[in-house]
This record gives structure tokens, C-alpha cells and sequence, in this order.
């Protein structure tokens, strides 16, 4: 194929697919883009002549669609080099390995003549197989790229459905890659059916072809009718809270990397959370728990109590805690070693009387730019100084932290058939249990992209994720709906109800089939009173066996490697014994 073509392919895939993806003019993204996004790629990918055009055309493709898709990358203060160029050249390369795992089975065919699985009586019998092998090897590519230390969950083709919220229920089952297999899959079909009717107007069609084809067809209608069948059940089937935790969201709208103190921030939180309160109580509503986003606070606790307690000079903040009553999740940093210093990213939990009770460091933190790779050896932290001003980052939190924060029962609740009153509590210990706690976690910003974090928060007692986050530094739209969308995922694998307060959106409520329950608009200052519903846990397969779907897919292409190298190694031996008789009959004639 003419390379001008195959690069034209590369191009216009990455275009489609960035469209597809939550952006700038399609806010939540285009699900039927997503699902014709890959045609292209695959027109080139059967087409590839060598492993060096596989690799460079496929890391192509990966590195524009994030470029593309996550522009706003250089909006991150005076990072762009490491967060937009480090993270393209990193999905490239991933995307490049990608390639070449495509393009194995091809190379081995033109390679090794012997190995006629692959050749006629019709190449086009090989098409289950080219099928099955190009959705498996991209899922592989979007959990490579998503998983581990530099794992980035963005750019990809499940985050394009949130609109087909049935469709999507099939994630407590697959996680995002079932989404993904099923759109690439659909991708690969429509574009075998036009090779075949070229191939049927130019000079007839197989059987064999027409065949395969046709049973991959039936296939994918068959898994897709599955899957709408499920999220169909799924999405009718009622789900009562057992508890409610009326929440005040709080969205400041204000940068804190502009302001050099945090002063106007709390203040304007502050007013946000008295009108806030001031309404929910004329509506006869009581609140059990504030909530302001990421970073609020600029200084570090614990030492920090004492500057709070007396600033902002005009209301300071630990004495307005006391004054609500209330409970407040804040964002801010704590520090958990002074020697080596180790400052953490951190959600704070203060109890009504304004006491720091605890904090949650944030686990996955962005890579080169809140933490940076072998910072904690001398002579890189010195070159970090010397080169980019920065010597070290936030260190990653190494615990799962769970706040239980008095809630209230739902009229589904019903008590327990079996009570306990042990002599071994103390008499107000026992009056609290009569209290419905509602345990939260806190992951931060980046880490409700990953199952990683999550599952865990949810299989050891998590009842609500309470996401804070702050992009508003991305100063984009699509920057805050693709973060939504990528994390409105935890909710349907776990089935748990997702909250997200930001600074500056998508803040919104999102219930356990990944329906928005209450938002606010982006980049407005607000806050949102909330009744957050709390579900009974439910024990879903993803919750139980994480990533299979990748895992089985890195399995299959790892068995498929292995038996096709065994297989040109017989081969080998065979040809080899064919050339020794060969030779040894010339020898006799002689």
C-alpha cells in the first residue's frame, strides 16, 4: 500500500477517535464515532510490510490521539515538557510495542513459508483470527497504557460511551475493557466486510471467506446483544439506599497556584458553605458533612492548626468549623516525616469541634509533575534543582484511610435480625452504634481514574467514594468532563455511589449505575447540597476478579508467541533433516 495512504489512515483514525473521546465540542463524546474511530487503523494494520512500519505507524497513532485528546496537558504550570511531551512520547511507546505484537502474526507468515496456517487455500480464512487478534491486542494496549507507575487512563475507547449508560453496565463484569473489546471489535468487522465486498465486485469471494466472515459477524452481534441484555437488567433493577449522607459540596472556582496565600480561598468557601446551610435549613434539611476540593489549604498539617485557628484574620477557620458543627473533608497537605521530610497530598477529616482526626494521602500521584522518577537519590534531586527548580515532589500515601462519618437511615433501611450488647463497650460507645456511620474514602484527584486505588478502598469497607479534585489548572472543558467520565467507570464496576467535589468540575453526585444525580456547572462558583444515597455492598465480578479481561489477554497472545515459536522451531528441525536426506541420496548416486 502507498505509505502516503497508510499514513493518511493513521491520521484520520486519530482524528476520529479524538472526536469521539470527550473534547471541546462534544462534551460527553460521541459513542457512534467511537465505534467507526478504528476503521482506518485497521484498514492500515492488515497492510503493515514490516515491524518497523507497524511499530512507527501504531506509536504514531497512540502518541496523536494523546495529543490530540489531552492538549490541555500544557496548561500544567511550567510542566508542559514532562506532562504533554513526556506522557506523547511514553503512549507512543507503548503504542509501538502494540505494533509490534500486531504485526507478528504477519511476519511469522511471510517469513516462514512453512507455516501455511496463515496462507491459502484463501488468506481470507485467516480472518476470525485477524479479527480476534487485532481487538485483543489493542485491549492489551489501553491496559498497558493505563495501569502501573506512569499508567495514564485517558484517550480511551470505553471513556467515548458514557453516553450508552446500558451499554456501559457490562463494567462490573469486564471493567472499561469489555467496553473497549466489544468497539474495537465492531471497528474490525465493518472493515473486513469491505475488504470482502471489494474483493466479491473485483473478482469473486470465497467461500471459506464469506464464511468466517460471517460466523464473526454472528459473534459480535451476539456478545453485543448480551451485553445490552445485562445493562438492560441492570439498569431497570431497583436499587434502594440503605443510609443518606446529606453532603455540601463546595466549588471555589479559584486557582490556588495563583493566589499567594489561601486566605481569599477559605473565605469564599466559607461564604459558599453558610448559604448552603442557610438553605438547607429553611428547607428542613440537616447536614452531616462539608466538603471542599483538593488543595484548599496551602499550609501543612498538623503544625497548621495554629495558623488556622487564627487566619483568615477576618474569620479564621478552625473557629467557623466549631461554629457549624458539622464535620468537613478537607484538601491540603500533611506532613508524615520531617526527617527526611515527606510532605502527602492529603484529604483531611475534622470533626465537628474542628479537631484534625486523620488523613488520606493520595496513592497515585501524576507522574513528573507531583512526583518525579529517583528524586530521592542526592545527585538527581541536585540536577532536578539545578535544571527545573524542583528537587522533589509529594510523597505517595502508603495506607487505605476510611472516615465513618455519622449519617442517617433511608425508610428501606431495615435493622439487622441479630443484636449484640457486649458489657465490654462503654456507655456512650454503645449509644453511637445506634448511630447509621457511613464510611467514606477520599480518593484524590487522579486516583478515582484507577481500579487500582479504588478496588481496594471498596473491597475493605468502602460505602461511598468522596473524590476531591482540582483541574483548574487545565482551564478546558474537556479536561473536567474526561476526568468525570473516566471515574464515573468506579462507580458501575464497584457498584457504589461516587461523589466528586472539585474546584472548579465536573462536581456532581453519581449513583451506582453511573447516572448523575446532582452537578454543578463548570467553572462557577457554587455548592451543592446533596442527599448522597448509600447502597448495600454488593460483591460484583470485577470487584472480585479486577482485570481479567486484560490479563486473559495478555495470556492468549503470551500462549499464542510461545506455540508459534515452538511451531517454527519443529519446522526448523524438519527442513533441516529434509536438506541431510537430500544430500545423502546425491551422495549414493555418486
Amino acid at each position: 500500500m502507498n505509505r502516503f495512504l497508510q499514513v493518511f489512515y493513521i491520521f484520520f483514525s486519530a482524528a476520529m477517535l479524538s472526536l469521539a473521546i470527550p473534547n471541546e465540542l462534544l462534551h460527553f463524546g460521541s459513542p457512534a464515532a467511537a465505534m467507526l474511530a478504528l476503521i482506518p487503523l485497521y484498514f492500515a494494520y492488515t497492510n503493515f510490510s514490516s515491524y518497523k512500519q507497524a511499530a512507527l505507524l501504531t506509536g504514531l497513532h497512540t502518541m496523536l490521539v494523546h495529543l490530540m485528546s489531552s492538549f490541555w496537558l500544557a496548561f500544567f504550570k511550567d510542566f508542559a515538557v514532562f506532562t504533554l511531551g513526556a506522557s506523547a512520547l511514553g503512549t507512543g511507546v507503548i503504542g509501538a510495542v502494540a505494533g509490534l505484537i500486531l504485526y507478528s502474526p504477519f511476519h511469522r507468515y511471510k517469513k516462514h513459508t512453512e507455516l501455511r496456517i496463515y496462507a491459502s487455500p484463501s488468506y481470507c480464512a485467516f480472518i476470525p483470527f485477524r479479527i480476534l487478534w487485532f481487538c485483543t491486542v489493542y485491549v492489551l494496549y489501553e491496559w498497558m497504557k493505563s495501569t502501573g507507575w506512569f499508567g495514564y487512563p485517558w484517550g480511551t475507547v470505553s471513556s467515548a460511551f458514557y453516553r450508552w449508560n446500558v451499554f456501559i453496565q457490562i463494567a462490573d463484569i469486564t471493567g472499561t475493557y469489555g467496553v473497549t473489546f466489544l468497539a474495537v471489535m465492531f471497528s474490525a468487522v465493518l472493515a473486513e466486510g469491505f475488504f470482502i465486498f471489494l474483493k466479491a465486485r473485483m473478482n469473486g469471494c470465497s467461500i471459506s471467506a464469506s464464511q468466517g466472515f460471517f460466523h464473526v459477524c454472528c459473534v459480535w452481534t451476539a456478545l453485543f446483544t448480551l451485553a445490552f441484555c445485562y445493562g438492560a437488567s441492570r439498569y431497570i433493577k431497583p436499587m434502594k439506599p440503605v443510609k443518606y449522607l446529606n453532603t455540601i459540596l463546595v466549588q471555589q472556582n479559584a486557582d490556588p497556584w495563583k493566589e499567594k496565600n489561601d486566605n481569599y480561598t477559605i473565605l469564599l468557601s466559607e461564604r459558599l458553605t453558610e448559604e448552603k446551610l442557610e438553605e438547607a435549613k429553611a428547607a428542613g434539611e440537616q447536614t452531616d458533612l462539608i466538603v471542599w476540593s483538593e488543595g484548599c489549604l496551602k499550609y501543612s498539617f498538623p503544625n497548621a492548626k495554629n495558623h488556622y485557628t487564627y487566619f483568615p484574620s477576618e474569620k479564621p477557620l478552625i473557629p467557623f468549623i466549631q461554629k457549624t458543627g458539622i464535620p468537613f473533608v478537607l484538601g491540603g497537605s500533611y506532613v508524615q516525616n520531617h526527617s527526611p521530610r515527606k510532605v502527602i497530598n492529603a484529604a483531611m477529616l475534622f470533626d465537628r469541634d474542628g479537631i484534625m482526626r486523620g488523613a488520606y494521602g493520595k496513592n497515585h500521584l501524576v507522574p513528573c509533575a507531583e512526583v518525579l522518577p529517583f528524586s530521592d537519590i542526592p545527585a538527581v534531586s541536585a540536577f532536578l534543582k539545578k535544571t527545573i527548580g524542583i528537587s522533589a515532589g509529594w510523597t505517595p500515601g502508603d495506607q487505605y484511610v476510611f472516615f465513618d462519618v455519622p449519617g442517617r437511615y433511608s425508610p428501606a433501611y431495615k435493622k439487622p435480625a441479630v443484636k449484640v450488647i457486649s458489657l465490654a463497650d462503654e456507655p456512650r460507645a454503645a449509644e453511637e452504634k445506634e448511630i447509621p456511620y457511613v464510611r467514606i474514602s477520599t480518593p484524590i484527584c487522579f486516583d478515582d481514574a484507577f481500579p487500582d486505588v479504588c478496588r481496594p478502598l471498596a473491597a475493605n469497607g468502602s460505602e461511598v467514594f468522596m473524590n476531591i479534585t482540582d483541574d483548574s489548572w487545565s482551564k478546558t472543558k474537556s479536561s473536567e468532563y474526561q476526568h468525570f467520565v473516566i471515574s464515573a467507570f468506579r462507580a458501575i464496576e464497584l457498584r457504589t455511589t461516587l461523589v466528586r467535589s472539585t474546584n472548579s468540575g465536573y462536581s456532581a453526585v453519581i449513583d451506582a449505575r453511573g447516572n448523575v444525580l446532582s452537578d454543578m456547572p463548570l467553572f462557577e462558583e457554587a455548592a451543592l447540597f446533596c442527599k448522597v444515597p448509600v447502597y448495600k455492598k454488593q460483591e460484583t465480578v470485577y470487584l472480585r476478579f479486577g482485570n481479567w479481561l486484560p490479563h486473559t489477554a495478555a495470556l492468549f497472545v503470551t500462549v499464542f508467541e510461545v506455540f508459534m515459536l515452538a511451531l517454527r522451531n519443529k519446522n526448523t528441525e524438519v527442513s533441516s533433516e529434509r536438506r541431510k536426506l537430500v544430500k545423502t541420496k546425491k551422495h549414493h548416486k555418486k
